[in-house]
């Protein structure tokens, strides 16, 4: 059985992160894409069109004056590029939001149950009774967070200029991720407010702050790794197919249409593929949660000597 009250340090923090998904992979990926799998076919087909037609317009502007054939294609249809960007955007607000709370409460529900005895629909209710909640950290996380962070890594870009600047955005950058996680986490479990949540994220992080820094800097470089070795081995398969046909006959429209539909599709399996592996980095921030509370609270232990009580009678 997996444990999420216990007490552990740097390494506890990457190694229980895979053996979470070792324990509840199946059932966990299985009803992340039934809640999700709509919204992610939705964003593809839309993504698709979008790619599909700023490529087609990129190679039919190669030959216009510079950036004269974007603006007449987009003031005559203006309508429809507005009304794309609209429906995209909102998708990409709901679908990032259920996304980054969907393991939040899985780890929520496995805590209360001690297991993973529940299905989707307890998920689903779960995740509607916290929709409030939801849209509050992410209006707040929009005006509030984001300043803050702006104004942080504007003075750190600066200091790079005298070499400092560069180990300290390395700290500043996995410190962040794991200051609004930490915060999410205590926003959606406890009840508590959205400052206090702020707060309460920050005093985790100090905690420990250096094997929680040196945790997420792993973990985030670990998923960029395998994600680019996923993405880059089609890509470059696609591109030498391109360059060896363009190479054997002439270039035309027939071929810009076929590189824009795979450019297009390449796009999306690396959006898609972001999405996925954001998964990791949540439930790593969560055993880095449960694990400070632990050490906090004492709950293990508090629960164990109940259970004695209970033997005892």
């Amino acid at each position: 059985m997996f444990i999420l009250f216990k007490k552990r340090g740097f390494s506890d923090y990457i190694s229980d992160t895979f053996t979470f998904l070792k324990t509840f992979g199946k059932h966990f990926f299985k009803n992340y894409f039934i809640i999700n799998g709509g919204f992610l076919l939705i964003l593809s087909i839309l993504l698709y069109f979008i790619f599909k037609v700023y490529f087609e317009v990129l190679f039919s502007a190669s030959g216009a004056p510079q950036g004269s054939y974007f603006l007449q294609y987009f003031n005559d249809n203006f309508v429809l590029f507005i009304g794309s960007l609209s429906v995209f955007t909102i998708l990409v607000i709901i679908l990032s939001l259920v996304n980054v709370a969907y393991p939040i409460l899985y780890l929520e529900l496995v805590n209360k149950k001690n297991n993973n005895d529940f299905t989707t629909a307890n998920i689903v209710s779960l995740l509607k009774q916290n929709t409030r909640k939801l849209l509050k950290f992410f209006l707040g996380t929009i005006f509030i967070i984001m300043p803050i962070l702006i104004i942080v890594f504007g003075l750190l870009v600066l200091l790079c200029f005298v070499i400092i600047g560069f180990p300290l955005l390395l700290i500043a950058g996995p410190a962040c991720i794991s200051w609004v996680h930490l915060s999410l986490y205590t926003y959606l479990t406890e009840e508590t407010t959205f400052f206090q949540a702020l707060q309460n994220g920050f005093s985790l992080l100090k905690q420990q702050l250096w094997a929680i820094v040196g945790a997420t800097f792993v973990v985030f470089m670990l998923i960029q790794i395998i994600q680019s070795f996923l993405t880059m081995i089609p890509y470059f398969i696609g591109i030498a197919v391109f360059l060896i046909s363009g190479s054997t006959s002439n270039w035309n429209t027939q071929a810009e249409s076929s590189l824009s539909i795979f450019l297009s599709i390449f796009f999306i399996f690396a959006i898609l593929l972001s999405y996925f592996f954001n998964n990791l980095v949540v439930i790593n921030q969560g055993i880095i949660y449960y694990s400070l509370r632990e050490e906090n609270e004492n709950l293990t232990t508090i629960s164990e000597i109940d259970l004695i009580g209970t033997h005892d009678e």
